[in-house]
């Protein structure tokens, strides 16, 4: 299942664009609706000027192919609600580096 974390805004916001973002995504990698979720990560921003522009970081581990098209999504769906920047990190985990474990199963 696709990961997909969001900071930097509001959850409001998040709730607003979520209904579209989700199908859109889903799409674009060509899995089910079901598959797609967004953690919504709050976040509070620390610098040296208080008032610092602050910006939404999206996190999708997903390969690199896809990511031009996610990221367009974001950024279209966002600004429609007045956000016109968005950071979009891709976090490129290896099959290998990554371990989805379960204690207790027998």
């Amino acid at each position: 299942m696709p990961k997909i974390v969001i900071s930097g805004i509001s959850e409001e916001v998040v709730r607003t664009v979520a209904p579209r973002l989700i199908p859109a995504v889903a799409e674009a990698l060509a899995c089910p609706v079901e598959w797609i979720s967004f953690e919504y990560v709050p976040s509070v921003y620390f610098a040296a000027e208080a008032d610092k522009e602050r910006c939404p970081m999206v996190e999708i581990k997903r390969p690199v192919e896809l990511m031009q098209k996610i990221s367009s999504i974001f950024s279209e769906e966002l600004s429609r609600v007045g956000i016109n920047r968005v950071i979009i990190q891709i976090i490129d985990t290896l099959r290998e580096n990554y371990f989805d474990l379960t204690y207790g199963a027998k």
